[in-house]
């Protein structure tokens, strides 16, 4: 579709929005996770547009997703996250303890 919207001949990731990397990035985290869960996390400060095309793409895959504050992250079994920085407010979190 992307090749045909612009003219190009061939067409990558860097020509996808910001929403449709965050769910591809989810089908990635899915394909290469060692983690038999079946949900994903999303931050609940992510922009509303990603969060509308991931929480597509998930059903579309049949993945559960739970939105919820960061700090929530630790208390699920999932097999990836979405953390936006800065959040879409603007905001700048330490993320560093829920990544390492």
């Amino acid at each position: 579709m992307t090749i045909d919207l612009t003219g190009l001949a061939m067409a990558n990731a860097s020509l996808l929005d910001e929403a449709t990397a965050a769910a591809e990035a989810m089908a990635l985290a899915k394909r290469i996770a060692k983690s038999k869960s079946n949900v994903f996390f999303v931050d609940e400060n992510c922009h509303p547009q990603t969060l509308s095309v991931v929480r597509t793409r998930a059903e579309g895959f049949g993945f559960e997703l739970i939105v919820g504050p960061v700090d929530n992250l630790a208390s699920h079994q999932v097999f990836g996250a979405l953390l936006q920085y800065p959040d879409t407010h603007g905001e700048i979190r330490d993320l560093r303890p829920l990544i390492e």
